[in-house]
């Protein structure tokens, strides 16, 4: 078991399947001992000139003045392209090219797929457009799973596969570690936990074969993009695996007293509280503490916008029909799906808008410090205001979009009359 871990672990099948798919690595040229490195593509009007590219920094510098002048060298660091030369003497850097386009923008898209807006994207769509009683249940159980792996990324701390030999055509999660990928964790359990809570309804084959493509594509991208090893990939399959046979049942049966019980709000605050307060730390900052806030906020916001629905007694319980009556969508319900999904998306730009400097301003205030002043400042474990400031910030504000999604979003349609009239009888009695 541990030679097949070992095996699972090697940087090698990560160049191996980047080659096979398009990755090709040009040169690795190293200013600096121990130094940085970054990817750094060479364009169509390069690719000529790359087969000279050697160690001499003579003749890198000059490749790189004339790539630059002819606009043909793309950084996978931002930062590099828009504030800084390229040819820093102080970054090593790994040259390579596209060979297929193809595989290149399908993986590029698999990165996106695993973006909080894209969560916040299809954790709207469900409530919005498919039934509430899934939205609710599928996003405790995305709250759950993430957690769990953004701890166990700072409990285990092992390092992405390490570039070179790698090719790390993307740099967002780059300071976060990679054991297991949550990444392939909620590319796992978010299609499937909506299959499951879906069952017996009309569409859901289109689920099963929507979520096969996800996790597929996600998967396969976070080794592309060289950010995870084989080994971070399968044991996030594995331990989403296994967390929802547990999650699922508590998602199913707990959705009712979630809503119904007037200590919920104060449970589901108290545990996100502790959640957040708890976190696994680490010897040194990574994002990934940050990211799992704004899910746990997003969780609340959702949780306290359903409870208050149902509180006020705008979400009752229907016993006959049934609420829960998924039908495939006809044109004019396709029209006014799409009318909420602008006017939502929207209505949730503006709260974001309005809730996130509000919010970091607040945390100033009562942190007795100035917003410029920890603006200008580096993260840092020590820097624990900084670190307060921002996880404050984060949950306010995706609590906030959390409960425009549930109930401030549902009202607005009923307003603008483009309303989903089901949206408020979809409680699940399991």
């Amino acid at each position: 078991m541990r030679n097949l871990f070992t095996f699972l672990q090697d940087p090698s099948l990560v160049c191996q399947f980047q080659a096979y798919f398009g990755v090709e690595k040009i040169a690795e040229v190293e200013h600096v001992k121990s130094g940085s490195w970054i990817a750094t593509e060479l364009g169509e009007d390069c690719l000529d000139m790359s087969k000279k590219i050697d160690k001499s920094k003579d003749v890198t510098n000059n490749i790189l003045e004339t790539a630059q002048n002819q606009n043909g060298i793309r950084s996978s660091k931002r930062k590099e392209q828009d504030n800084t030369n390229q040819n820093d003497k102080g970054q090593n850097v790994v040259y390579y090219k596209i060979t297929n386009r193809f595989w290149y923008h399908l993986f590029i898209l698999g990165s996106l797929l695993g973006h909080e807006a894209w969560y916040a994207f299809v954790y709207s769509f469900l409530f919005w457009n498919v039934d509430a009683a899934v939205g609710r249940r599928v996003i405790l159980v995305g709250n759950f799973l993430f957690y769990i792996g953004q701890g166990l990324k700072d409990i285990i701390r092992w390092p992405r596969p390490p570039m070179p030999p790698v090719v790390r055509l993307e740099q967002r999660w780059e300071a976060e570690y990679g054991m297991p990928s949550t990444h392939a964790m909620m590319a796992l359990s978010l299609p499937l936990s909506v299959i499951l809570f879906t069952m017996n309804t009309p569409f859901n084959s289109v689920w099963i074969t929507i979520g096969s493509f996800w996790c597929l594509v996600v998967c396969c991208c976070r080794i592309y993009l060289g950010m995870h090893s084989l080994a971070d990939v399968v044991v996030g399959l594995g331990v989403s695996s296994f967390l929802l046979l547990f999650t699922i049942p508590i998602a199913h049966y707990g959705d009712y007293f979630l809503l119904s019980s007037t200590l919920a709000p104060l449970v589901t605050l108290t545990l996100s509280i502790l959640a957040i307060l708890c976190y696994p730390g680490s010897y040194q900052w990574t994002p990934a503490r940050g990211e799992t806030t704004f899910i746990i906020g997003g969780y609340f916001g959702t949780q306290l916008g359903s409870w208050l629905g149902f509180q006020l007694g705008i979400l009752h319980l229907v016993e006959w029909p049934s609420p829960h009556s998924i039908l495939l969508p006809v044109f004019h319900q396709s029209c006014l799906g799409l009318m909420r999904v602008l006017i939502g998306l929207a209505l949730l730009g503006i709260l974001r808008a309005v809730v996130k400097p509000v919010s970091f301003q607040t945390a100033c205030y009562f942190l007795n410090t100035d917003k410029q002043t920890l603006m200008q400042q580096e993260f840092h474990l020590k820097n624990k205001k900084k670190l307060i400031a921002d996880l404050f910030c984060k949950f306010v504000t995706f609590a906030a979009i959390g409960f425009g999604i549930t109930f401030v979003a549902p009202l607005l349609f009923q307003v603008l009359g483009c309303d989903r009239p089901s949206y408020w009888t979809e409680i699940s009695l399991a």
